[in-house]
């Protein structure tokens, strides 16, 4: 049984590739259709009569695997007529975006009002650098045509996201590499490397570490480390291997268990540039 909000969106391949032109649309659910047109394609626009001598909204896109891509907002009673302009004047664009209604009921100061919708929504999550030179006001259009106009322009964005183009999401945060500190015997094979995990305040032993086969006589936590080998390691060539990372409770566990001695972790456990875990952690 399908869900009650369930709905097919179809994908039309103009010119019959999956990198070319295309015409995106939701059937009976919307009248709204997003063509895919890239640069070197953008006369099909003059073929296309949804396109020709119709209002439409649009979104002309740069390299869209940038830091933050490029991407400029417009309206047009014509982008047929439109595109023209902006093949000669704006070198950045790479693939235009553009949406129109298929039973042509969107007029002129229809698409001003998505524009100014588009352009607000875009520079609020920030996700693009906008090349647009001002921000049109908001246009005063009826009432009723405002109601239409935002019923319209989420699908736009529905349309957009399904397209794969997040102009009009917040970026996602990536996750930041862990700062690595580095641990090792002089006299014995033994290479510990970890992290250490403020949230937690925990110490991580990161997987490959390599553990010191025997222990000084001083260090006490014999059975205790013995326990963790045989639970997180395997013996490969000789060498205890850590298969897991492993989060300790103190920078100084983690260190004697690598080094088989007594060991001061914030001391000991150092950093690519040779600082002291002790000095780049607050305790």
């Amino acid at each position: 049984m399908r869900a009650k909000n369930t709905f097919t969106i179809h994908t039309e391949l103009i010119d019959g590739t999956l990198s070319g032109a295309r015409n995106i649309y939701m059937g009976a659910n919307s009248t709204c259709h997003l063509y895919v047109i890239p640069r070197d394609e953008i006369n099909i626009a003059n073929n296309i009569a949804d396109i020709a001598g119709q209002p439409a909204f649009y979104i002309l896109l740069g390299d869209t695997n940038a830091l933050k891509p490029e991407a400029y907002i417009g309206q047009t009673t014509d982008f047929a007529n439109r595109k023209n302009d902006h093949v000669q004047k704006k070198d950045f664009w790479r693939t235009a975006l553009v949406f129109i209604s298929d039973n042509h009921k969107i007029y002129g100061d229809d698409v001003k009002y998505l524009e100014y919708l588009g352009i607000e929504a875009a520079q609020g999550v920030d996700s693009f650098s906008l090349l647009n030179g001002a921000n049109p006001r908001k246009p005063n259009i009826a009432p009723f045509r405002v109601n239409d106009m935002e019923v319209f322009f989420r699908d736009i964005q529905l349309l957009t996201r399904f397209y794969g183009c997040g102009i009009f999401d917040a970026p996602v945060a990536k996750p930041q590499p862990e700062h690595l500190f580095y641990v090792h015997a002089t006299d014995r094979p033994a290479e510990g490397i970890g992290y250490y995990d403020e949230n937690a305040k925990q110490f991580v032993l990161v997987k490959g570490s390599i553990i010191a086969n025997e222990v000084v006589t001083s260090f006490k936590s014999i059975v205790a480390r013995e326990k963790f080998i045989k639970e997180h390691c395997k013996t490969d060539k000789g060498q205890i291997v850590l298969q897991h990372d492993v989060p300790m409770d103190s920078p100084s566990g983690a260190s004697g268990i690598i080094l088989g001695r007594p060991s001061n972790g914030w001391d000991d456990w150092k950093d690519a540039d040779g600082n002291k875990l002790g000095k780049v952690v607050k305790r």
